[in-house]
Order: C-alpha cells, then structure tokens, then sequence
C-alpha cells in the first residue's frame, strides 16, 4: 500500500477519484484533488463534503478547484508530486455523441497537459483512467488487451487517444505510465447517471426504469473498491510502466438480469419500460483479466450480489428523503 506519498488524484472528488482518495488519505498520504466540478455530475461537491468532513482530514489533503486544460492551474499545486491518478474526464458515452467537441476537447488535451505536466516535474508515475468502450462492440470474448480497437463514441475515441499518450511519453520521455481499461464500474457515490444509481433512485420513489434494447445486452459490472485496488496496484509495480490492462470482474450479466436482483434487493414491484437501444451502446463488455492477474496481483473480491447490496444501503442512506 502506498505511504508518505505526495499524490495527485484529478477529478478526486468524483466517483472513482473519491474513493481513491478515502483509501490513500487514511494510510499518511498527502493528497491534492484536482476537479471543476461541473453540473454533469450534480451533488458531486456535497458529496465530497460530506466525505471530508466525516473523515476529519483537512490537513493531509488540499483542494485545488479548476479545468485541467488552463495551464496556470498547474502553478497552484505547490509540493512535488509523486504519483499521478488521472481519473479526471467529461464522462458519458451517450452524452459524447451529442457533444463531441466538449468530449474531445476536455478529456484529449487534459490528458496532454497532465503528461506535459508529469515530464516537466519529474513525477515518478503515472496511471491513468481509461475505458472498455475502446473496443466497441467485440469480435471475440472474453477481451484481452490485444483485441482491436474500433470505438464507437468520440467517448471512447478521446480514452484511447489518452491511452496513445501515455504510450508515447513512456517510449520518448522514459515516464513512467500506466493506462487501465475500466468496466462499468458502479458502487457508493456514483454519477447520478449511472445506470444502476438511477435504477435504484427509481426504485426507491416507486417509479419506471428505462431499459435501452431488449435487457438481454452483457455488462461486466466491476465494484467501486476493486477498481480503486486495481489503481493502487498498478502504481506500485513497476512492472506496469508502459502497460495497458483491463480491469473488470471478468463475470458479465445480462442487464434484464441485474434489474432483477436489483428489484429483489429493494422489494419494490416491477415497473420497467424498453425503449430503443442508443447509439453508442455495445452489446457486450467481458475482460479478459489474465494480465492484470499476473503482473498486478489484481484479483476482483466484490461480486455482484454484494456490491449491489452496498451500494443500495449507501443510496437508501444518503437520498432516503
């Protein structure tokens, strides 16, 4: 486990970045969030309070609020930093295929700047957050590292031009960095967007949940606290440097499926409606996590029933009202 580190967590008080930064703050880091907090994630920033507060850790982290691509925000972080977590993006598949040039700009030429930043400082490593959509719809599962790449979303095109970056400062900067392929990662103080938080939302008010497709669609859910073991991992092994990996629970099951346990789980009666699939949507995420397997260590704890379990008692707690 990481200690006695200066870290540079960017978009840390999101989703990721925020349970990142409750793990690596307990252990005698010194922490510095980097995040906008713009309206698509709405409740980000009382959630992030409500974090802090209960933790009672105001000395052992500072809060630098500002967009990754103004360069002077850079001269606010004020300490060398060792280790970089790049989590920061304008998430959304779907929300990317309307808003192309904001997806592009925001997540391609941060991305840049965090490297640009990272080679001028000396930073000793860097793992950034990218994601499955790079593959778009598979040609064969489960996915390793090695299937082609054909995104379906300038969302999934920006994650694998981030990921060409890191590539590319590893081989002509000698930087240390490490990129890793998320899969629908869900768990407490997820996006408001997020299918099984709105699902659950729904739920708890007695309302309709929207299915997009016919429900008979592959997710390979993977829990919050994996993910962020998956983070730390990687930043310590040096045999990572220069690597891609998917990180996922490697066990996929059918949307229509999920929304059952999630019934189940709340006891609330069915109400769900099928409307047409969305553009941008693959029929099926599955990971191939033998890499991960032997050259992290990384092996997902949290199965479904769990995590789904968790991550309904946080929402019950927190949104009750």
């Amino acid at each position: 486990m990481i200690k006695n580190k200066n870290i540079l967590i960017t978009g840390g008080a999101g989703f990721i970045g925020s349970n990142l930064f409750e793990v690596l703050v307990q252990k005698d880091n010194f922490i510095i969030i980097l995040d906008n907090f713009n309206d698509y994630y709405q409740g980000k920033e009382d959630q992030f309070k409500d974090l802090t507060k209960d933790y009672e850790i105001s000395e052992n982290y500072d809060l630098v609020r500002g967009n990754l691509l103004n360069k002077s925000i850079y001269n606010k972080i004020e300490c060398e930093i060792d280790i970089i977590f790049h989590l920061a993006a304008q998430a959304g598949v779907r929300y990317s295929i309307e808003h192309s040039s904001e997806v592009t700009n925001n997540n391609i030429i941060s991305t840049l700047n965090i490297f640009e930043y990272a080679k001028n400082n000396n930073v000793k490593k860097v793992v950034c957050a990218s994601s499955s959509s790079v593959y778009g719809n598979p040609i064969y599962t489960p996915l390793d590292e090695k299937h082609p790449k054909n995104p379906i979303s300038p969302y999934a095109v920006s994650k694998l031009c981030g990921e060409l970056y890191a590539d590319l400062y590893y081989r002509e900067y000698n930087l240390p960095a490490t990129s890793l392929r998320f899969y629908t990662v869900y768990g407490p103080r997820g996006r408001p967007d997020m299918a099984i938080r709105k699902f659950f939302n729904l739920m708890l008010q007695d309302k309709e949940i929207v299915i997009f497709g016919d429900g008979e669609q592959l997710r390979d859910f993977t829990y919050v606290s994996d993910i962020v073991n998956g983070l730390i991992l990687a930043s310590e092994k040096e045999e990572s440097n220069g690597e891609v990996f998917n990180l996922g629970c490697s066990n996929p099951i059918k949307v229509n499926d999920l929304v059952d346990k999630m019934y189940s789980i709340t006891g609330k009666p069915k109400k769900i409606k099928y409307i047409e699939k969305q553009q941008g949507d693959v029929n099926i995420t599955y990971s191939n996590i033998n890499k991960a397997n032997k050259i992290l260590n990384f092996y997902p704890k949290v199965k479904i029933d769990e995590g789904l379990k968790s991550t309904y008692e946080w929402q019950k707690r927190h949104f009750s009202s």
